[in-house]
């Protein structure tokens, strides 16, 4: 058992991925030195972050294969020193699931196989092609080998609002998905999230499946724009209804119905929750946005809402369906595509629903409430447990299931035409909820796959991913490609980090250079100066944060022999290097695209105009000023007359144009171009193979379902279930690296972005990493509009999707407002035209609102007094009162900035080149939207429950 508990970074990364891609996605290479000048402005803070002072600690990270550094240097491979960095906050959700234990639901279904069957599938359902991806990372350990720190997990603690939920939700559960209890009292908070709406109405008759595909039949008139509200869910007994729906513009909720009847704001709208005057449907597959519509006097009011998270939105449509009388399918079918076959599980929630952990959570019982939460994010694991044990019973798939277990980690995902959503996180905690998804996806049991580490040539040679690389350079050109001013060349110092196929640099006052093998303690606890800090520091080091001993992680030890606190510093160190990375990305101003890199080579003279004036030598030092290492400033640092051909080498670009760098000596350099070379060699296939990748999916689809181009968005986009379940979905195309966190990058890719509604759409190349969207300029113009040539796309806009909610489809079309409206004789109805994408060779016939997602954001603010503040006054006025001889002096309510609601947004329009790339960035963006979503609450909950009518 190893010593880490369930909610290190470590243990997070080991749900999903094995020790060797760990390793093979966390290595780097720095070239250095570090420049003196910048230890003088830096070395403080820098050295206190990873030598703590007057203490010995355990030494971290590991030099692999330290390289030779010139002038009589030696790189010493040890470990690295750095400083346990403080831990990031987690959700009690997020810890929970990461631990998730499946032995809670297995006893009693583990011998229950006689309700369980097998149904062949056809042979086309579940297809076996394996596509350039590579082979999957190998593993050691046994196929259900369950996480032993389950039992270390914490106790689960709720705030009040949670409290009333979940209580509601335990007692619906317990009535077997009735909202029809006697214990629920009128009046009383059975849901509430916050949410962005939008009201339309329209005249015509609406069916019981309303949804995006029947909507573009539709004719509606929009009475609202979209606006986050508060949405809250009340028992509420009405003629055939015993529930309604409210929608809030303020976050203090009233708990009971004496109370909402006293309240000071009223809800803004009200739905009632009537079987025979209201539906809800599932409106959009891909980004899970919710309709719910009620017809009055012959006009139908069609709500549509909008949660931050998916998890949230299904579990939404779960219970509002529930609310309406639906019932929940007492059986659940799992296909599993290696073996094409089908399983069916009777009743997977029998023993959740008959605990009597439910029963004495709805009497109010917290600790039976946080067991049956507990319970329930056993489930997800549980399923699987039990599908594996179905398929051991025949000995004709032995084999798939050996290799199962030497591949890696198995796992759910929700399958709709191409695409894959993995049932993770919040979605794999809340698996009841989610079970209504089976309406338009089918789940099935799939290895887990990540972005592959290899990749082939055209001669079919395997090549390798090699490390990334880093370290300080001087660039001796413009964006422009020109290198000179005046006669002489131009100079800027940089820092440059190579990540995925980026190039990327930042201002080396912004730059954070790892940890080297050894930083000797100062004397007596003082910071060594920087001329000492130079001298000690090698030339260069590899950084290793998961060395391999065979299979294994070598400082994570199974067997408890070595001490718990060695293997979490190595642990805060791993965590430490991936917020570097994180901060190294975020803090960047472009970016050189490796792909666009035609050679790497020596210096060549005479290759730019500039040369005619230089002379030998070089007066521009590596080692940076002090004036200048303080400075954060975008332009050149200077010119110059002199070169040292010695210790600059250039980057030929596609276009012609000329990256020159300097190094800081001749070995340096060598070794930029050597690990530069490879990089280079191969993200030119990795990206021919990704695009190569999407293409052979298209192309199998188009066999399967006997479609052509123009039809396979319409497909891909409102196909019902049945219609495409032929269809063929590449786990490598959706893989769990974005949502293991497993690169620093999440997606990049091409976009088009139109910053405000009544802009222009401009191309612009966008980076996803943690929460961030980052927009890169595409091409360089002048102001007349004629496009330039340039080495390197510069960093233009940022994105925090902290907040941010996303929709995509056919909701879009009032904000693209100047669609295409070609016409196209051989194809009427038809307004998009072929287009073809020359830089990879890509064709599209979409139509703009299949391609198109919008990120919408609140740009007003208001006050708000959380709940755990509340109760931390009320707390302290209990002790004052009840010691008088103890008056302390009145506490202060803390107020947080909140984004206010009821309030019209700020909405950014994105268009992807094609509908399957549209389907790409929306998974990964709300990946990383549900991830915020889960910090925040986890900070705090943005609501308050009250029980009268004085809070505020």
């Amino acid at each position: 058992m190893t010593a880490l508990p369930p909610d290190s970074y470590t243990a997070r990364r080991l749900e999903h991925a094995t020790p060797e891609h760990l390793h093979l996605t966390s290595r780097r290479a720095f070239i250095g030195p570090i420049p003196e000048g910048w230890l003088k402005n830096h070395r403080k803070q820098w050295y206190k972050k990873y030598v703590p002072q007057g203490a010995n600690r355990t030494p971290t990270f590991t030099a692999a294969q330290p390289i030779a550094a010139a002038d009589g240097e030696q790189d010493n491979a040890e470990d690295a020193a750095e400083e346990a960095p403080r831990p990031s906050s987690q959700s009690a959700e997020t810890t929970a699931g990461i631990a998730t234990s499946t032995t809670s639901l297995l006893h009693g279904q583990r011998n229950s196989n006689n309700a369980e069957s097998l149904v062949r599938q056809d042979t086309q359902n579940a297809s076996t092609t394996q596509t350039d991806g590579g082979p999957l990372p190998q593993r050691s350990s046994d196929l259900l080998r369950l996480d032993k720190v389950a039992s270390k997990v914490p106790r689960v603690r709720f705030s009040e609002s949670a409290k009333y939920q979940l209580r509601a939700r335990a007692q619906r559960l317990a009535g077997r998905g009735s909202l029809r209890s006697s214990k629920v009292k009128d009046g009383e908070v059975l849901k509430m999230d916050r949410m962005l709406v939008r009201i339309d109405i329209t005249r015509q008759t609406l069916g019981p499946d309303f949804d995006e595909k029947v909507s573009a039949g539709v004719e509606t008139k929009p009475m609202d724009k979209w606006r986050e509200y508060m949405i809250v869910c009340r028992k509420h007994t009405e003629g055939d209804a015993d529930s309604v729906l409210q929608f809030y513009q303020t976050r203090v909720i009233a708990a009971s119905s004496a109370d909402a009847n006293k309240a000071k704001k009223k809800p803004k709208a009200e739905v009632l929750l009537s079987p025979t005057r209201s539906r809800v449907n599932m409106y959009s597959s891909l980004d899970k946005t919710l309709c719910v519509w009620t017809t009055v006097n012959a006009r139908t009011t069609i709500y549509y809402l909008r949660p931050q998270s998916g998890a949230t939105s299904v579990e939404w449509y779960t219970f509002l369906r529930s609310a309406l009388g639906w019932k929940r399918a007492q059986t659940l079918s799992i296909n599993v595509p290696d073996l094409s076959v089908s399983l069916r599980l009777d009743d997977p929630f029998r023993t959740l629903e008959a605990s009597q952990l439910l029963a004495d959570a709805a009497e109010g019982d917290d600790e039976a409430l946080a067991k049956a939460v507990k319970e329930e994010r056993g489930v997800a694991g549980a399923i699987v447990a039990r599908c594996v044990e179905m398929l051991k019973q025949s000995p004709e798939w032995d084999d798939v299931l050996k290799a199962w277990a030497g591949h890696g980690r198995i796992g759910l995902a929700w399958k709709r035409y191409d695409r894959l959503e993995w049932v993770h996180g919040a979605v794999e905690q809340r698996m009841y909820g989610t079970i209504a998804m089976q309406r338009t996806h089918d789940l099935e049991l799939r290895p887990k796959f990540h972005y592959p580490s290899n990749t082939k040539t055209r001669k079919g040679a395997t090549l390798e991913e090699p490390p990334p690389v880093e370290g300080f350079l001087i660039r001796l050109t413009s964006q422009k490609g020109h290198a000179r001013r005046m006669g002489k060349m131009l100079f800027k110092r940089l820092y440059f980090t190579s990540q995925n196929q980026y190039l990327l640099f930042l201002r080396p006052a912004r730059a954070t250079p790892p940890p080297p093998p050894k930083l000797a303690p100062g004397v007596n606890g003082n910071i060594p100066s920087s001329k000492q800090l130079a001298d000690q520091l090698p030339l260069t080091y590899d950084i290793e944060p998961y060395p391999l001993n065979g299979k294994d992680i070598s400082w994570l030890d199974v067997d408890g022999v070595k001490p718990a606190s060695e293997q979490k510093a190595y642990d805060a160190s791993a965590e430490a290097e991936a917020e570097r990375n994180v901060d190294m990305l975020l803090s960047c101003d472009g970016f050189v695209n490796m792909c666009d890199i035609k050679r790497v080579r020596k210096m060549h003279r005479g290759a730019v105009p500039a040369d005619e004036n230089l002379d030998d030598g070089s007066d521009v030092e590596f080692d940076i000023d002090d004036d200048e290492a303080g400075q954060d400033r975008r332009q050149d640092d200077g010119t110059t007359t002199e070169l040292d051909e010695d210790r600059t080498f250039e980057l030929l670009m596609n276009n012609g144009l000329i990256v020159r760098l300097q190094a800081y000596n001749r070995a340096a350099k060598k070794e930029w171009m050597h690990r530069l070379k490879q990089l280079v060699r191969y993200w030119k296939h990795r990206a021919k193979a990704d695009m190569d990748l999407f293409k052979f999916v298209r192309q199998q689809n188009l066999e399967a379902l006997r479609i052509d181009e123009r039809a396979e968005a319409m497909v891909g986009s409102f196909a019902y279930k049945w219609e495409v379940n032929q269809s063929f979905a590449s786990p490598a195309l959706y893989n769990m690296c974005g949502i293991a966190q497993c690169r620093t990058i999440h997606l990049s890719g091409v976009l088009f972005r139109k910053p405000r509604r009544h802009t222009t759409f401009t191309r612009c190349h966008v980076i996803l990493s943690h929460g961030h969207l980052l927009v890169f300029q595409d091409t360089l113009r002048t102001r007349s509009g004629k496009s330039l040539v340039q080495i390197h796309h510069e960093r233009i806009a940022a994105i925090d999707l902290k907040g941010c909610y996303l929709y995509s489809g056919l909701l879009t079309e009032n904000d693209l407002l100047y669609q295409n409206r070609t016409f196209d004789s051989n194809t009427p109805g038809h307004h998009a035209l072929p287009r073809i994408y020359l830089e990879d060779g890509w064709t599209s016939t979409d139509e703009d609102a299949m391609t198109t997602f919008v990120i919408w954001h609140a740009k007003s603010k208001s006050w708000f007094r959380s709940s755990q503040f509340v109760d931390d006054v009320k707390e302290q006025q209990e002790s004052d009162e009840r010691d008088p001889n103890r008056r302390m002096d009145r506490t202060k309510t803390k107020l947080t900035r909140v984004s206010q609601l009821g309030a019209t947004g700020r909405s950014v329009v994105f268009k992807a080149r094609s509908r399957a790339e549209r389907d790409h960035w929306v998974m990964a963006i709300q990946v990383e939207i549900e991830r915020l979503a889960a910090e925040e609450q986890a900070e705090g909950e943005d609501v308050r429950l009250v029980n009268d009518s004085k809070g505020k």
